[in-house]
């Protein structure tokens, strides 16, 4: 259940979930394992993000992935709208750390064509959106300079 639907009314809410020294290490290093580990601990029950997170929807689990997308990769473009099926609410966590052209996160109500874009948020900056539930989609725009890095996450 939605605990702040006032903050949605677009689809989406835009926030800062603040990250540590460790996980800024991690990036700049590269060192993707040891990154992956520490969001499972953040994404956990009882975990920060968990518990951030749970002050606006209820759910069960966090699933994740670290989204890397890159204009140096001659295979980067726009993606697919989606909605995330059966997942009750998504958020995008950036970690990215230089300037990014391109690369909006882009979300719509399903069945309308006009859509918001929205920027690639500094690091710790979190966007926090509807699916397919509250018949909301997205999906993300060709980056076109820079590296994109952000925790992509589906609560269920």
């Amino acid at each position: 259940m939605l605990k702040r639907p006032e903050l949605f009314q677009n689809g989406y809410h835009q926030s800062y979930f603040p990250l540590s020294e460790e996980i800024r290490n991690f990036i700049t290093s590269e060192n993707w394992p040891a990154l992956d580990d520490e969001f499972q601990k953040l994404t956990a029950k009882g975990g920060r993000l968990f518990q951030y997170l749970s002050e606006y929807h209820d759910f069960e689990s966090i699933e994740f992935i670290i989204s890397i997308r890159d204009a140096k990769n001659d295979w980067e473009e726009d993606g697919i709208w989606h909605d995330d099926g059966s997942r009750v609410f998504a958020f995008s966590l950036s970690l990215t750390t230089s300037d990014v052209k391109g690369g909006r996160l882009g979300i719509r109500q399903k069945g309308i064509d006009q859509f918001v874009q929205l920027p690639t948020p500094s690091m710790g900056g979190i966007i926090l959106f509807l699916t397919g539930i509250y018949g909301f989609e997205h999906k993300i725009h060709q980056v076109l300079e820079g590296k994109r890095i952000i925790i992509a996450g589906w609560c269920s």
